[in-house]
């Protein structure tokens, strides 16, 4: 389709034109359907309200496209924006394909049993014309759907393999492409950073003694302490069971240490349960480049660090400069 012709509503006539004049008609016709084929709980949740509001539209986008002459280019930006939005009818992770197209061609459906009313007066060859031109401009608003759903599936999936999923921290494979970046920064503007180990005390007796949903909630209640306590710049991580991190730029062991010290006292704040037993946190601090340049170093480095904060009863502890760097693969 011409440039000029997407830009301009094709003008309507005929049978296209009175489909048109009645698309809220259609429009109530295809949401029965979908109400048809979906659960209480699904109807409950359908955005009914901008259904009503943007789906006659979408219907006129349809029939606009069967009617414009020649062959059906790409759809007028406007148009795609509002066919992607078919994949936002139904929450997105339970969203199949298959469900989409059927949402999708169900517009088809409404379109050509109205169409099928006139068949008589248009004739075999002007009935079937339509219907072809029908089933192409309906494809095209399919696939800009699917397009849609494929690329938020991705997004998602990206989520899931950086992000923990009790907590939605960080997981350690994110944290790892962070440290690289920053040890990059280093090499090439001798940036330092700090990377702090946080050790839970508490975890194990919670998921004891109350469940592991009671220990979930902890970890929840972890997570949201330390997005309060650190910087816009800093990340939090989950790199594993109770023990988590947080790489923060710019900054030394020692500049570091009242970060530590912030997340040493959020915790148990935030994780406070009445008649419960308070849980303990200790923080080992570390740098680059002072306790080392690997990332697999630095966060053994920190791992003793709050290990000697812990034996020693104490909230922190900084990394001892010079020791050796010693490099263990980590699979959390």
């Amino acid at each position: 389709m011409p440039e000029a012709d997407r830009r301009t509503p094709t003008p309507l006539s005929g049978p296209l034109a009175r489909l048109d004049r009645g698309r809220e008609e259609l429009a109530k016709a295809w949401l029965v359907r979908l109400i048809e084929r979906a659960s209480l709980e699904g109807i409950k949740n359908l955005p009914i309200d901008r259904i009503a509001g943007e789906l006659p539209q979408l219907i006129s986008d349809v029939l606009r496209a069967a009617g414009a002459d020649g062959e059906l280019g790409e759809l007028a930006p406007e148009v795609q924006e509002r066919a992607s939005r078919l994949a936002e009818l139904r929450d997105v992770r339970d969203l199949a394909a298959s469900e989409l197209t059927r949402d999708v061609t169900a517009i088809q459906s409404v379109i050509l049993e109205a169409l099928g009313r006139e068949a008589s007066e248009l004739g075999i060859e002007r009935f079937a014309a339509l219907t072809a031109a029908v089933a192409e401009a309906v494809g095209a608003v399919h696939a800009a759907a699917i397009e849609t759903l494929v690329a938020r599936r991705s997004r998602e999936l990206e989520s899931l393999a950086s992000n923990d999923a009790p907590t939605g921290l960080p997981n350690l494979r994110h944290l790892q492409r962070e440290l690289g970046h920053a040890l990059r920064l280093h090499e090439r503007y001798s940036q330092p950073f700090a990377l702090l180990v946080l050790d839970v005390d508490g975890l194990g007796r919670i998921n004891d003694s109350r469940g592991r949903a009671a220990g979930d909630r902890l970890l929840v209640g972890v997570a949201l302490a330390m997005r309060r306590a650190v910087r816009s710049v800093d990340v939090p991580a989950r790199i594993g069971g109770d023990e988590f991190c947080v790489l923060a730029p710019t900054q030394t062991a020692a500049a570091a240490r009242p970060l530590a010290q912030r997340l040493a006292e959020a915790v148990p704040a935030e994780t406070a349960v009445a008649d419960e037993p308070g849980i303990a946190v200790a923080v080992g601090v570390v740098s680059c480049p002072e306790h080392g340049t690997e990332p697999d170093a630095l966060l053994d480095a920190a791992d003793r660090a709050m290990y000697r904060a812990r034996a020693a009863g104490e909230d922190v502890a900084l990394g001892e400069a010079g020791q050796p760097e010693i490099t263990v693969e980590r699979t959390r």
